[in-house]
């Protein structure tokens, strides 16, 4: 459960109780709590990248046939999903990376380190 509300609250995988985000898409590299590395390796989150497509996938669909079986036109359609396309991109980018994270650390477990003296983020 723990796990869960790590997950809901965006906190780090191993210690659950640091931030991971810095802004809407910038990363601490480190957990500023525990000090443990999030990206593993080079091409750590091309996982997340899977939950993420499908996670929009998921929810995009029931808009896509509702909008179908009201019969808009193509424009209204496309209008309509593009619009929530770019209001969920940002929930949608976090969220794949923490689910990703979290399943990684629960099918390959690490301890927390010493915190990084550096901990300027990623991203912006």
């Amino acid at each position: 459960m723990q796990r869960i509300w790590a997950i809901l609250l965006r906190r780090c995988p191993v210690c659950l109780q640091g931030e991971i985000f810095t802004s809407l898409f910038g990363m601490h590299t480190h957990c500023p709590r525990c000090g443990v590395k999030y990206e593993r390796e080079t091409g750590y989150f091309l996982n997340a990248m899977f939950i993420g497509y499908a996670a929009g996938f998921l929810v995009l669909v029931p808009t896509a046939l509702l909008l179908a079986w009201l019969n808009v036109s193509i424009l209204v359609f496309s209008f309509a999903i593009i619009l929530q396309t770019a209001a969920l991109t940002p929930l949608l980018f976090r969220y794949a990376r923490l689910i990703w994270m979290h399943v990684d650390q629960m099918l390959d477990p690490r301890s927390p380190q010493s915190p990084p003296v550096d901990r300027r983020s990623s991203l912006f």
